[in-house]
């Protein structure tokens, strides 16, 4: 594996800087970003699969042929088999046998991509314990212990599921050390996208917070917040829409890639289907949570600010009458975000291949960049253990892929990325300065492009 070992974990930032400015040494920096051929950086952020989980056997890519590794309960003996992989109701899934062997399995041979499956477990105290080593001392070793859904975390699914995505890393460029910001779930890695930090909540009441944190993620008591008030799970924004009555109230003040934007002119949009749904946005495809500008004071509490969260319809109108920003978020509907609770990996993939045929029919293509990502690994195993950057992260590493006119093609990129390297991209291309010590450090995936070649043409999809 090429692959950090914990051993390199005590690094200093100062070391970690230089390691940072090392990789982008390496790649084509011959234009400065305000020279690049860009215009449009659009990023379309998924839900809840790992790397290995889509990506695991695609050739050239750091994948589960890396893995020598075996899981073990939480006592650290080795499993004889997987323990039976558990289905949406919690019971054995009659869909899969019962004596897996204790490796990653193709999930693809018993499950669809457009049929569903169990949920399984993704919050920021479970995430680290599952890194834990296995009876034979290797790393990522105790998902299925830590999890909560049986062996099935350990399936994979290959080209059959993900059609779409695998021809676009065929034709453009796949990133395969791409990883969540933030150990866990969704709301922390959408705030963490905008905004390069952890939302704050030092009121939160008692019922919200974990207790008893120890080493390596245990807790007596898990939570939505942490003992010392830092957001690392899921509670509904200040401002409605809100789908629950787990609500951050704290208003979110922390500087956000708008601020950078809007100071310098530069247009932009988050676009969240079922954001313009009327009375009920929910059912229209919105998730709150998942929408990481409704918890901002300064976007929500001016219409200026408002008036950068539209619905995702608008994104597709934009391509094809003009208006589109130069900046574009683009969040799909729950039931197209691959997310396990509400979609599946087809549906996932086929939303990927409408809305990157979208961009290469439009005039935008010749000068655009997209960046297609998962904002976490939803709880399915991969086998490389993420870098320690700070007490928060990184997470789980997550598909990444850059479809650009100027993208190389058929490259795997192995640089380390996580989801700040899309704040450091559009910094970079727009000549902003970094909002927090982690997108100063994040690379901006530069190895993707050749700024020298000729612009490519749209490549036809399956």
């Amino acid at each position: 594996m090429r692959r950090r070992r914990p051993g390199l974990l005590a690094l200093s930032f100062a070391a970690l800087a230089l390691a940072a400015c090392a990789l982008l040494s390496g790649r084509d920096e011959s234009l400065n970003g305000r020279d690049a051929p860009i215009d449009h950086i659009i990023v379309l952020f998924l839900e809840n699969r790992s790397f290995d989980h889509l990506f695991g056997t695609y050739p050239g890519a750091d994948g589960l042929d890396g893995y020598r590794g075996r899981q073990a309960d939480r006592n650290g003996a080795t499993y004889a088999t997987l323990p039976p992989p558990l289905g949406r109701d919690g019971k054995p899934d009659p869909r899969l046998p019962a004596d897996l062997a204790n490796t990653p399995f193709l999930l693809g041979r018993y499950v669809g991509p457009f049929d569903q499956t169990n949920n399984p477990v993704h919050r920021f105290y479970h995430m680290q314990r599952q890194y834990g080593a296995d009876e034979d001392g290797v790393a990522m070793g105790k998902w299925v212990a830590e999890g909560t859904s049986g062996g099935i975390t350990m399936g994979f699914y290959n080209r059959v599921a993900s059609p779409m995505q695998w021809r676009l890393a065929d034709q453009f460029v796949l990133l395969d050390g791409w990883f969540q910001g933030i150990h866990g779930g969704s709301f922390a890695n959408h705030f963490y996208l905008i905004s390069a930090a952890v939302a704050r909540y030092p009121d939160a009441p008692d019922a919200e917070r974990a207790a008893g944190v120890g080493p390596d993620g245990r807790v007596e008591e898990d939570g939505e917040v942490t003992p010392d008030g830092w957001v690392v799970n899921n509670l509904d924004p200040p401002y409605p829409p809100q789908r629950t009555t787990h609500i951050l109230k704290m208003p979110q003040t922390v500087p956000t890639i708008a601020d950078r934007l809007d100071a310098a002119g530069i247009a932009w949009a988050w676009y969240a289907t079922g954001w313009g749904g009327g009375a009920d946005p929910v059912k229209q495809g919105l998730m709150p949570h998942h929408n990481p500008f409704q918890y901002v004071k300064r976007i929500m509490e001016t219409p200026e600010g408002r008036s950068h969260i539209r619905d995702a319809s608008e994104f597709v109108r934009a391509l094809r009458g003009g208006g589109l920003p130069s900046v574009a978020f683009v969040k799909p509907h729950w039931k197209d975000n691959a997310h396990a609770v509400s979609s599946t990996v087809g549906a996932g993939d086929r939303w990927v291949g409408e809305m990157v045929q979208e961009v290469m029919a439009s005039r935008y293509w010749p000068r655009a960049v997209v960046v297609i990502t998962y904002d976490e690994g939803g709880g399915w195993f991969d086998h490389v253990r993420p870098p320690v950057v700070d007490r928060f992260g990184l997470g789980t590493r997550v598909p990444a892929l850059i479809v650009s006119p100027y993208a190389k093609r058929r490259f795997v990129g192995h640089g380390e990325y996580d989801h700040a390297s899309v704040l450091k991209l559009i910094e970079w291309r727009f000549e902003l300065e970094p909002l927090t010590a982690r997108d100063r450090r994040a690379a901006a995936p530069l190895e993707a492009f050749d700024f020298t070649q000729a612009p490519r043409a749209p490549v036809t999809l399956p």
